[in-house]
């Protein structure tokens, strides 16, 4: 359950643009702004203030923002959480590609052992796509190394995570001394909104450069692909250290170190900041990942 002029404030906030979310909402536009006038009379305070016609929001529509996203979320757990008393305990757990591929699997199977009463459900995705499946209730809380507001969820450090530049066994590398001599290679990287592309990209920034210069790039979504393109010697790759972890212990894989490479990032585990069931998952995600509670 929940109040129609907070979904109608949520969805202005979406599109920042009171017609288009009249239009999504099948209402009136002066419907719209009444919603949004009870809701600042009721609070005592202004959700938006205006630049030109542009909407934005103030300190307290942030606020009532967040707020109202873990109403959402958690308005959906209750209903699913009222269906389920009774039988097993389900969570819904999402995770960015990397995590959910390389670092999840052994952890996940043996809370699964430890847990027979528990069901759970993963999704595996990027954190553009995972963040409103979170915010619309769809998943309890994510596993990610993407960039989030973290003003808007509450989060805990998992780990840092050591990036890699990768290459095949058989690959020539012994002339790559310098950032530089990586320009003369192919490089296989993640596709666009990936986090381990905008990690790379933003060193590159930092250093003057861009993917513009290397000569050729494949793109790919699933790092396994790019695993088995570098053990048939097609390329190199930037990706996480656990990605390629078995493939270096095993001689598979070689890391290309580069002086002034010294790069890593946060793999941190997410839910809706004011969510009442923010305990119960923290002590999921400490149970799955191995953590005694502190």
């Amino acid at each position: 359950m929940h109040d129609l002029r907070l979904t109608t404030f949520l969805t202005v906030c979406r599109h920042m643009n009171f017609t288009r979310a009249a239009a999504e909402l099948n209402l009136t536009q002066p419907a719209v702004s009444q919603h949004i006038r009870f809701l600042e009379q009721h609070y005592g305070v202004k959700l938006f203030r205006y630049h030109g016609k542009k909407p934005v929001l103030t300190a307290e529509g942030e606020y009532l923002k967040t707020m109202a996203e873990a109403l959402t979320h958690d308005a959906a757990r209750i209903r699913e959480n009222i269906g389920q008393i009774g039988k097993r305990r389900r969570f819904y757990l999402g995770a960015t590609l990397s995590i959910g591929e390389f670092f999840l699997p052994d952890r996940l199977s043996a809370f699964l052992r430890r847990h027979s009463d528990t069901d759970i459900s993963v999704t595996v995705a990027d954190t553009a796509a995972l963040l409103p499946l979170l915010d619309g209730g769809k998943l309890d809380c994510l596993l990610c190394e993407g960039y989030f507001n973290k003003k808007e969820y509450s989060h805990m450090l998992i780990r840092r995570e050591r990036m890699c530049i990768f290459a095949g066994a058989g690959h020539s590398t012994a002339h790559i001394r310098s950032l530089q001599d990586l320009f003369g290679e192919t490089l296989l990287l993640r596709e666009e909104g990936s986090g381990t592309r905008e990690i790379f990209e933003r060193f590159l920034r930092e250093n003057n450069y861009s993917l513009a210069n290397f000569p050729r790039i494949h793109t790919f979504s699933s790092p396994h692909l790019i695993l088995r393109m570098l053990l048939d010697g097609m390329g190199i790759s930037v990706l996480y250290e656990a990605v390629g972890e078995a493939q270096l212990k095993t001689g598979a894989l070689k890391e290309i170190l580069l002086p002034g490479f010294a790069v890593s990032h946060e793999f941190n585990a997410v839910w809706k900041k004011g969510s009442v069931f923010g305990r119960e998952y923290e002590a999921l995600l400490r149970d799955l990942l191995g953590e005694k509670e502190q």
